[in-house]
C-alpha cells in the first residue's frame, strides 16, 4: 500500500467519499509532473529511434523575426537530431499552405488561422496600425495629422492576395479616420513596401512592430487614433498530431514567451 511505503496518510475516508489530505495533494502534484516528464521523455525517446526527422514551420518574416530564429536555435540545441525548414510565406500563401497540409507550425494572422478548424490556434501577439512616413515628411511638422492632406499623398500597400486582412484592417481604418488612400504601388515583400517609403515615392499604413524588422534610419513610425489593438499573430498547429517534434516545439517555445514576455 503506498500509504504504508510513504508512512503517511494520503487520504481521508468516510462511508460517503475520499478525499486528499494536505500531504495527499502536495504528493498528487509531484505525481502529475513526474508522469508529464516521463510522456516527455518518451517523446524524445520516439525522436531518438527515428532517422533524422524534419519540423516544418510557415511564418510571416516581419512579424517573427525578433524571435523565431532565437526560438529555432534552442531548439536546435535541445534537439539535433530535428532538422528545422523554414518556410517565409505572405498570410495568403500561409492559408493555402494551412488547406494543403504543408507544414507542422504556422505562425501567421489570427483572423485567418481561425478559419481552419484542423488547427488548433494560440494568439502570441498584439499590434496595432501606425503611419509609415520619411522622417521629414512634411505632415509630422504639424501638431497634428491633416488626413485630407494624406488623402492626396501617393499611398504604398501590399498586393490584395498578399495581405488581404492586413489591408481590410487598413480601409477600415482610413474610413475611420475620414480619408480615402490614393494607391498608386503595390507590393509582394515587407522590405521592398519599406525601402519604397524610405526612398520617398509614398507614405503606408502598417502594423506598428514593422519599425524593428529592417534598418531604416530615415522612416517614421507614427501610431494613429481609433487603430484597435486586434491585429493579432498566432502560432497555429493541427490538433492530431502525427510529427513528435511538434509537442517539443511547443513545450519550448511555450517557455520561451514565459522567459521574454517583452516581446509578446
Amino acid at each position: 500500500m503506498l500509504e504504508r511505503e510513504l508512512d503517511t496518510e494520503l487520504f481521508v475516508r468516510n462511508t460517503k467519499k475520499v478525499t486528499l489530505t494536505e500531504s495527499g495533494a502536495l504528493f498528487l502534484e509531484d505525481a502529475k509532473a513526474i508522469l508529464e516528464s516521463v510522456e516527455q521523455a518518451k517523446q524524445k525517446l520516439a525522436l531518438a529511434r527515428q532517422q533524422p526527422s524534419v519540423l516544418r514551420i510557415c511564418h510571416l518574416a516581419a512579424a517573427t523575426h525578433l524571435f523565431l530564429s532565437d526560438v529555432v536555435n534552442q531548439f536546435h540545441v535541445q534537439y539535433p537530431h530535428v532538422k528545422v525548414r523554414l518556410i517565409r510565406q505572405d498570410a495568403y500563401v500561409i492559408s493555402e499552405s494551412v488547406s494543403r497540409r504543408d507544414a507542422d507550425i504556422y505562425f501567421s494572422i489570427m483572423a485567418d488561422l481561425l478559419k481552419y478548424p484542423t488547427l488548433e490556434t494560440k494568439k502570441i501577439q498584439t499590434d496595432s496600425l501606425c503611419l509609415v512616413t520619411r522622417k521629414d515628411h512634411p505632415a509630422l511638422q504639424q501638431p497634428t495629422l491633416d488626413f485630407k492632406q494624406l488623402a492626396k499623398e501617393t499611398f504604398l500597400v501590399f498586393y490584395p492576395n498578399h495581405a488581404r486582412y492586413l489591408n481590410k484592417r487598413i480601409a477600415e481604418l482610413c474610413t475611420q479616420l475620414g480619408f480615402h488612400p490614393q494607391v498608386t504601388e503595390q507590393f509582394d515583400l515587407y522590405e521592398n513596401l519599406l525601402q519604397a517609403v524610405e526612398s520617398g515615392a509614398g507614405i503606408s499604413i502598417l502594423p506598428y512592430r514593422s519599425r524593428s524588422y529592417m534598418q531604416a534610419n530615415h522612416l517614421a513610425f507614427t501610431q494613429l487614433n481609433g487603430s484597435n489593438e486586434d491585429l493579432d499573430l498566432a502560432i497555429a498547429w493541427e490538433r492530431e498530431i502525427t510529427n513528435p517534434a511538434v509537442p517539443l516545439f511547443l513545450e519550448l517555445f511555450q517557455k520561451y514567451m514565459h522567459e521574454y514576455p517583452e516581446m509578446f
